[in-house]
């Protein structure tokens, strides 16, 4: 395995960008995955990176190694790199020692097919992104559908809080979501004022559930699209809830309607 040892290095360099400015892994287009976790999560969906950086620490772990190795047999290049140089390019201020690059997914791949959706429009918080992802994951939903105003889907923020969701999901990005939602049928927006209860509504029917941005809510456009709005019941004094948490409660309500959760 050969050492990067210069901070002008084009690799480190890229690295660099790419945390900086999380729109560069589009332009560069490749997404990068920090932590053992979410290399795991790629290996195990059959997939792997182009190339990453390794310590001599983290290499010394069975579970890093042995992911580098699998990695390295599916034509992976690594590159051993000093833990003083590997703190300038990572995104956190523990490094965790293991960072890969994988090309990122074309924008225009498939078509979203019928059957339920998430639709997130115009989600602005790579916390909250990843969080949805996670969540729709868990609680068995397979397509995401994100509107062109939403945050880098493959940012590294989103993919840590994603948690390695995105390698079992279908993303759609750039997505005219009331034009789905027309077509679809029986989606479901999640609003703070909706008529109907998350606890009375049929979710487990539901064609999909919208949830909004984080401060502005769903568009009018959008909620028109919809077949009705649907509002999470809360305590008195509490107005609403972040978007993360109001899309996972509705993801799970639907799971528990449906009888598919496992415990």
């Amino acid at each position: 395995m050969k050492a990067l040892q210069s901070r002008d290095n084009p690799r480190l360099k890229l690295l660099q960008r790419l945390v900086a400015r999380p729109r560069e892994c589009r332009k560069a287009g490749v997404a990068l995955l920090d932590g053992v976790h979410l290399l795991t999560a790629l290996l195990d969906s059959g997939g792997a990176p182009e190339w990453g950086v390794v310590s001599a620490p983290a290499l010394a772990r069975d579970e890093v190694a042995a992911a580098v190795a699998l990695a390295g047999s599916r034509g992976c290049e690594w590159f051993l790199l000093e833990e003083g140089l590997l703190r300038t390019v990572a995104p956190t201020q523990q490094p965790s020692g293991v960072l890969a690059l994988m090309p990122l997914p074309a924008k225009g791949r498939g078509r979203p097919a019928a059957g339920f959706a998430l639709l997130l429009e115009d989600i602005q918080d790579p916390g909250n992104l990843g969080t949805l992802l996670r969540s729709a994951q868990a609680a068995g939903v397979t397509q995401v559908l994100l509107s062109r105003g939403c945050a880098e889907p493959w940012a590294p923020k989103v993919l840590r809080a994603g948690m390695g969701a995105h390698f079992g999901l279908r993303l759609f990005e750039d997505q005219d979501l009331p034009a789905f939602a027309r077509q679809q049928g029986g989606v479901l927006a999640a609003a703070a004022d909706g008529a109907l209860s998350a606890w009375q509504a049929d979710l487990a029917q539901a064609g999909g559930v919208a949830i909004g941005n984080e401060g502005a809510g769903l568009s009018a456009a959008l909620r028109r699209a919809c077949a009705a709005a649907v509002a999470i019941p809360l305590a008195s004094g509490c107005e609403s809830l972040n978007a993360a948490v109001a899309g996972s409660v509705l993801l799970f309500e639907r799971a528990r309607q449906r009888g598919t959760q496992n415990r």
